[in-house]
């Protein structure tokens, strides 16, 4: 796991005191900011919880940081109704714009079911991202009558993208995904968003393994997907095959 690896690194590195913040952004555990020295900075958006410490981040961003990228976290608080998307999407372009006041110049976003959503929903903002990656968005619960409205606001979301909000963007959906509206239509409109913003993609449409909504932390991800998805990411490839 990537907090593994930054406690690694920091071995090499002073602790810090206490975590770091950018805006609404802190730094994963053991990790002292580098800024401009590092080679990016990568932000984990964690699925939605509602007990225990936040989820962490899927093992194939331990191989950024071993990249020379810091890990950052957007941990949203938990407890009461869950907040409408809209109301998170200011506070995360205000802390990518702290990241690049820092001196990073390379971001990217990983998100993972409502935090994937969460970037999704971000992507009207110009110049949020450099990259960013997708796993099983879902932010609308398992109800078949509220899969309409799931679709709907995820075309919506595409529709309203920023040309210039990223350059590269991945989209990582999974067989037997119950969070899922409709994964053949969500691909349908990726594409078709990926072609009119004219962005690099990289679509992982439903691969024989792993499954289910939360396939991007099986271990299996990280042997087969992991080298892949974190060149592409970093700007260094753009299929996973």
């Amino acid at each position: 796991m990537i907090r593994r690896a930054a406690l690694l690194l920091a071995l090499l590195l002073p602790m810090a005191a206490a975590a770091e913040q950018a805006g609404p952004l802190v730094t994963e555990a053991g990790v002292v900011p580098r800024d401009g020295a590092a080679t990016g900075a990568m932000v984990w958006l964690h699925p939605h919880y509602t007990e225990g410490p936040p989820p962490e981040a899927p093992a194939f961003m331990a191989r950024l940081a071993a990249r020379g990228w810091d890990g950052w976290r957007h941990d949203r608080p938990t407890g009461g109704p869950v907040p409408p998307l809209t109301g998170w999407v200011e506070e995360l372009a205000a802390g990518t714009a702290a990241l690049r006041a820092r001196g990073y110049r390379q971001v990217v976003l990983v998100g993972e079911s409502r935090g994937a959503f969460l970037v999704l929903a971000a992507l009207r903002v110009p110049g949020l991202a450099d990259a960013a990656a997708l796993a099983a968005p879902a932010a609308h619960g398992r109800r078949p009558e509220r899969r309409p409205q799931a679709l709907a606001d995820f075309a919506a979301a595409l529709d309203r993208a920023a040309p210039d909000a990223l350059r590269r963007l991945a989209l990582l959906l999974f067989e037997d995904d119950g969070w899922d509206p409709d994964p053949a239509a969500r691909a349908a409109l990726f594409r078709a968003a990926m072609a009119r913003l004219g962005w690099d993609s990289l679509l992982l449409d439903r691969p024989p393994a792993p499954t289910g909504h939360g396939g991007v932390q099986a271990p299996e991800f990280d042997a087969i997907f992991g080298a892949c998805l974190a060149d592409f990411l970093a700007g260094q490839g753009a299929a996973c095959r």
